[in-house]
Order: structure tokens, then sequence, then C-alpha cells
């Protein structure tokens, strides 16, 4: 395979099989995959993707590896320790396994204090998750830091005006699982007074997911079938759908790093909706560039898609000035490169171009 070389380092990928592997076709990137259950707890299972990581590092050898999600984290620090390769773990979030109970949190909780303690450096999204491992006793003598969540390319997602030519559009993007609002968020949809004369489209877009978590198909096609919204299912390229928009909706409930749909509408400069959670609140600032909605509460989503039907163009416009300026203050992914490239270099002395 064909290695793809950034500021002089070969670079490979290793991913979990149909994670979206194909989206790198047009990158000559070495890559290779292993099984994963995002959600399963099988012993058997987790152990057949512990061992495939670990052979796969190992075939590689690789100097240096990055590592993200709590699986992979997981696995690649257990594997990376054995073969004596210095990794550095990205937390965007704890996602299922914080919500874990009884003997298997435990089990993963002493596996993440152990792991996690090997590591070269971690990485965080949020201040909130960084707590959540200080008071696990991992980072006593570690060196950690925050980064801006996967940071956005500030040059693929330009800010644009509102359009009061077309219907007032909403967005949401995410897993189509339930504890990212989409439910309610579809609820909210419904009950907007349609009556004021303002024409108003809600629009979904989603990866499916096949857990029990999941948001089925038939809920989603009942509010196609009313005419509720519009769903656009997988978008790969969601930058070319952004201008269409004029607000961004995340009412997520979900354990979040820092939710990058939010980060690339407030690149492109639209007003946002979303939760006073951890990640989720790093991207909004009440009133001026988005609002708080109240988890799991459709009332409180309905009250906010209210209140943005209400804004002015004026105030639309300098909302979206506020959501722009914030994602190139705090959120340019050069930032998170940068980050990346000076962790390899402090850490092995190898020095990028």
């Amino acid at each position: 395979m064909e290695e793809f070389v950034f500021r002089g380092h070969d670079v490979s990928v290793l991913c979990p099989r149909h994670s979206g592997e194909d989206l790198l076709s047009d990158v000559t990137v070495a890559i290779q995959t292993f099984e994963l259950d995002n959600v399963g707890t099988s012993i058997f299972s987790e152990l057949r993707s512990l061992f495939e990581i670990y052979f796969r590092l190992k075939q590689l050898e690789p100097d240096f590896v990055f590592s993200f999600n709590p699986k992979t984290n997981l696995y690649s620090l257990l594997s990376c320790e054995i073969l004596g390769v210095p990794c550095v773990p990205n937390v965007s979030g704890v996602g299922n396994a914080s919500q874990l109970v009884g003997l298997k949190a435990i089990i993963y909780k002493f596996l993440s204090r152990f792991s996690y303690k090997t590591a070269k450096k971690i990485f965080f999204q949020n201040e909130e998750d960084q707590h959540a491992f200080y008071e696990l006793g991992v980072l006593e003598s570690l060196s950690y830091e925050i980064l801006p969540g996967s940071g956005v390319d500030l040059s693929r997602f330009q800010p644009t005006l509102p359009r009061p030519s077309r219907p007032f559009r909403f967005l949401l993007a995410c897993r189509l699982i339930r504890q990212k609002g989409v439910l309610e968020y579809l609820q909210a949809a419904e009950l907007v007074d349609r009556t004021t004369g303002r024409s108003v489209e809600f629009w979904l877009a989603g990866v499916p997911d096949n857990s029990a978590r999941a948001v089925s198909n038939a809920e989603i096609d009942e509010y196609v079938d009313k005419g509720i919204i519009r769903f656009l299912g997988q978008v790969q390229d969601i930058a070319s759908i952004m201008p269409e928009i004029d607000c961004v909706v995340l009412p997520s409930y979900y354990p979040e790093g820092v939710p990058r749909v939010l980060l690339e509408g407030a690149a492109s400069g639209k007003v946002l909706i979303t939760t006073d959670r951890p990640g989720c609140r790093n991207v909004v600032t009440e009133g001026a560039n988005g609002f708080f909605v109240t988890p799991g509460s459709v009332d409180s989503l309905l009250s906010i898609f209210d209140r943005v039907l209400s804004l002015t163009d004026s105030d639309l416009q300098e909302m979206g000035k506020s959501s722009r300026e914030l994602a190139e203050c705090r959120f340019d992914e050069r930032l998170v490169i940068d980050a990346y490239l000076n962790s390899v270099s402090t850490i092995t002395g190898i020095t990028h171009c």
C-alpha cells in the first residue's frame, strides 16, 4: 500500500470496517481495518477487536499512534504499551461507556485507569471530561491538553447571508440515535405554528445506527409522510448544504466531546440551538450566536424554534457574524493539527517540515 506523507511523516489509518474508509479513496493513505461494535459489550467481540488492533499495529510498526473514541483509545493504549509505541489518545467525549453499570462499569473504569496512565499525553475536547479523568486518578503525572474539539476547516465552511426569498430552514445532522434529541426535534417541528405567514422547513440528515438506541426508519418516515421534515439521509459533504440552512440544531443529551456539526454551523455563520451540556456549550454564547434548550424537552425546543423564527434579518446576520467570529477565534482546525504535530516533536524529538 502507498503511504500518505504529511509534513514529512508517513501516515497510515487504522479504522473500524465500514466506518467510512471509502471516503479516503481520493487520498493516497494506507488503510487497514478491524472489527468493532461501537456499543457492544460482549467479552468475545471486545477481545477480538483488541487482538485485531494489536496485530494491525504490530504489522504497521508505527513510531507514534494517535487514537480517538472510547473503545479504540482503550485498545490502542493497551496494544501500544505491549509494543512499546508512544500513544496519544483524544478523549472526544466518553460516549456509551459512561452509561455502563454494575460489573461492566467496574471493569471499564479499571481498564481505563490502567491504560490511560500509559499514555504519553492525553488530548481532551472539554473541561468536564478532563475533570472526570482527574477524578479517576489518571492525570496525576501525565501531560494533557484541551483541544478546540476536532476543529473546523474555515476555508471550506464560509458564512452566507439569510435568504428571505426562501423558507427559513433548520437542520439537525447527527447519528440517528435517541440521545441526540432526534425525536424531540421531530415532535417540536410538528408543533411549530405555520400560520404566522413565515414559511419554515425542518431538515434532518443522519447516519443510521443499528443499536437499540437508534431512531428507526419508521419513526422518521412518519414525519416525512406528514410533510413535517425533509430527510436527507447521510450527507457526505455537509458544507454543500450549509448555504441552504439558517439554523443548526443539536438538542443532544449524549456524552459529547465538541460536536463537529456545531463547529461547522458556527464556521458557516449560522444561528445555533443546542443544550447547555459539556462540549455543546463550548460553541454557543447564549443570545449572541445561539440558544440553549432543556435536554429531552419538546416544549423547550418548540419555544426556541418560535424565538428564532421571530428574529429579524438583522438579528440573524448579527448572530451569524458572532458564530463565525467564535469559529475563527477558537475552533480553527489548524490549532488542532499543530497540537498533534507538536506532540510528536515533544515526545519523540522528530520534527515536522
